[in-house]
């Protein structure tokens, strides 16, 4: 359970800390992972959406945290918020066979990353946590 539990909170530090870059920087924190925008970094719609997801993505970090405390408990809520992870994760796939990659190596890189967690990652998260959860009747 420790393993799980260091791994885990390993992502929930990793959703607060990009989660808050997105709400204060906005667009602009996103040029440094290779976002290139045609029309700058300033456009409004955009980057309330950017901001108001990445309070989303911080709320994440704080729902995984705050749920590690007492995985029996709150098990069925992590499970969710994993399955909600895979299923964005399934969005960014779309967004490929769509549009393709971003141009840069920076930003292909990154998306193949958070791919790989979303697409893989939770679903191994999901296996490995019922692994350690009593089965209930």
């Amino acid at each position: 359970m420790k393993a799980f539990r260091v791994v885990v909170r390993a992502l929930a530090v990793l959703a607060l800390l990009t989660g808050a870059v997105d709400v204060l920087i906005g667009l602009p924190g996103q040029q440094k992972i290779g976002a290139a925008l045609a029309e700058g970094y300033t456009d409004p719609l955009l980057n309330s959406q950017l901001r108001y997801l990445g309070a989303v993505w911080f709320g994440f970090g704080v729902l995984l945290w705050h749920c590690l405390g007492d995985l029996p408990k709150y098990a069925s809520i992590v499970r969710g918020a994993f399955i909600i992870v895979f299923i964005g994760g399934l969005g960014r796939v779309a967004s490929v066979f769509q549009f393709g990659f971003p141009p840069s190596d920076l930003g292909r890189n990154f998306v193949i990353l958070a791919t790989a967690i979303e697409i893989v990652g939770m679903p191994v998260l999901l296996v490995w946590m019922r692994s350690l959860l009593p089965r209930t009747t």
